[in-house]
């Protein structure tokens, strides 16, 4: 007997996981001809789940309107200036302590930490605010999209990237999280012994690196939690998420790794019962897409028909070739008493009701895209308060999408951009210096640090609690005017630091507790030492004017005459 052939772990991993691979994309299959449909008649630069476009050809073909993709442009752009915009501090760091927050030192560090990772947010050219344009576009329009944040161990950045949904399979935990990630692309021979060696690019490819290497192969990245993980082992097992690359052509793996968190960040709009991916506005809005485009492709038909009208013909009537431009004489088409033998054919048809009618499945579409949302416009005659309130109502009613999106794409995306810059720091502060990050004050040992967001969208949620302060005061007043101990029931100090928070005021111009009570010592004090001057001042006058008043009365007297001689 032979010996038996010794097991490939490496080999019976790729088979694994492609054939995981095929079983997520053959559940997907479902979705993709939904959002090709969605992609070809409103992201038509998506449009390549079941088909492959060649790069630079021609994408809206099927587009008659242009309401929907600019509709969904709209709302990508706003998201974009309401939740993560480039020019507001969109979130800060706070921890689950509120003592601890007014803490001096830690509210420096925890501001200078926001400051510091809004800073690696904005650079490399603002790469993380051009991506996430596209991340919020796809949102809107497939109702799920992907995001890929790539820790660069040789110059401590993150680099940031919305990957195409067409690519990417994805799959959830228990607690419907999603956990693992299958992204399919191509990469030309060359690409890929660039970016894993000639060796272990895949035997196929490395053959064709030399004849051919410009011609794509197919390639496999794998992101799922790691079963072999060992808390402290070195290598790919000593990572809680396990990344692995597999060659599709000679189903090979070409790189195993790990991460330390999850880096893909796959926010969905909405999701239904028992489905994975999210459902979006473009897909409510698809049955209002599909007639306007119908309708403004008849309504062109109409148009040209009434100002090119087809012409009718007796059809013995005999003409030289008609001549329809500005100026043009066709000879023989009338008789010569003058009856026209050439009529256009008047239809009757109304090119205005079709306008019409386009115009209302516009509004429909506009208003599942969150357009009036988006604009914030309020009537001329609005006051600036009116406005504000109103701005906060239509903002509230992104709540629950504002949710999903900070649980499933901020919050992760922070947390690991947080981790990943705490990892680079972490040999300056056993050194006790500063890295990445400055060195955390004692008192944040062991605190639990969480993310606060500041964005005009998620102060408006907060802004119930401000109005709310704001009425109770308004409706007091008038009671205090009857009794003025009724104002006893408020605190003020609390109901400043409420409104600040509600309004999300920067936290730099709001003093620490302490520092207001020892300023009110100081103000006390120096009352104090004003009143005791006031009464000083007052007392010598009064002193004075006694003193004074004895010397003019002594004055005034008369004589008394002699003493008891003059008896």
């Amino acid at each position: 007997m032979g010996d038996t052939p010794r097991p490939d772990p490496a080999a019976d991993l790729a088979r694994q996981l492609l054939r995981r691979h095929e079983r997520l994309k053959s559940e997907r299959s479902v979705w993709e001809t939904h959002w090709q449909t969605l992609a070809e008649l409103v992201r038509p630069l998506r449009a390549e789940f079941n088909t492959t476009r060649t790069p630079g050809e021609t994408r809206a073909d099927r587009i008659y309107d242009g309401t929907a993709p600019l509709a969904s442009e709209n709302l990508a752009a706003g998201l974009w200036g309401m939740v993560t915009n480039a020019a507001n501090q969109w979130f800060a760091l706070k921890t689950e302590d509120e003592d601890l927050n007014d803490f001096d030192p830690v509210r420096d560090w925890l501001d200078d930490v926001t400051r510091r990772m809004r800073s690696l947010f904005a650079g490399r050219g603002g790469q993380f605010y051009t991506r996430v344009f596209e991340l919020y576009h796809d949102l809107g329009v497939f109702g799920t999209a992907v995001f890929y944040s790539e820790e660069d161990p040789a110059t401590g950045q993150v680099h940031f990237s919305a990957r195409p949904l067409s690519e990417c399979f994805v799959a959830e935990d228990d607690r419907g999280r999603i956990d693992t990630v299958f992204r399919a692309f191509t990469l030309t021979a060359r690409q890929a012994a660039q970016m894993f060696g000639r060796d272990a690019c895949g035997e196929k490819v490395a053959k064709a690196l030399d004849k051919e290497p410009d011609r794509r192969w197919p390639y496999l990245h794998a992101v799922l939690p790691n079963e072999a993980w060992t808390p402290g082992r070195l290598g790919a097992d000593g990572k809680p998420v396990l990344s692995v690359y597999i060659s599709v052509e000679d189903r090979t793996v070409c790189r195993r790794g790990g991460f330390d968190e999850f880096p893909f960040q796959v926010p969905r709009w909405a999701t239904a019962s028992g489905e994975v991916y999210g459902r979006a506005p473009a897909m409510l809005a698809l049955p209002d897409v599909k007639m306007v485009n119908a309708m403004s492709r008849e309504t062109i038909v109409a148009a040209q028909k009434a100002t090119n009208p087809p012409l009718l013909m007796h059809d013995d009537g005999v003409t030289t070739a008609l001549r329809n431009r500005p100026g043009g004489v066709t000879y023989g088409a009338i008789t010569p008493e003058g009856r026209p033998l050439v009529q256009p054919l008047i239809s009757g048809a109304r090119p205005d009701v079709g306008l019409e009618m386009q115009e209302q499945r516009r509004a429909a579409i506009r208003d599942a895209f969150y357009f009036s949302l988006m604009q914030l416009v309020g009537a001329p005659n609005m006051t600036a308060t009116e406005v504000l309130q109103r701005q906060e109502e239509k903002l509230r009613l992104m709540g629950p999408h504002l949710g999903r999106l900070q649980g499933e794409f901020l919050d992760p995306l922070i947390d690991r951009v947080f981790a990943v810059m705490l990892r680079q720091s972490e040999p300056a502060w056993r050194n006790g210096l500063d890295g990445v990050l400055p060195l955390p004050p004692e008192a944040l040992v062991g605190a639990d640090i969480r993310v606060e967001y500041v964005s005009p969208l998620a102060k408006a949620q907060m802004a119930a609690d401000g109005q709310a302060i704001i009425r109770t005061v308004e409706s007091l007043m008038p009671l205090a005017q009857f009794d003025p101990g009724v104002l006893d029931n408020l605190d003020a100090d609390a109901a400043a630091r409420a409104l600040a928070n509600a309004w999300g005021a920067p936290a730099k111009i709001v003093r620490d507790p302490r520092e207001v009570a020892q300023i009110r010592q100081q103000r006390q004090a120096a009352q104090t030492i004003e009143q005791g001057v006031r009464l000083s001042e007052q007392t010598a006058g009064i002193v004075e004017k006694v003193a004074r008043a004895g010397q003019a009365a002594l004055t005034a007297s008369p004589s008394v005459p002699g003493g008891a001689g003059d008896a």
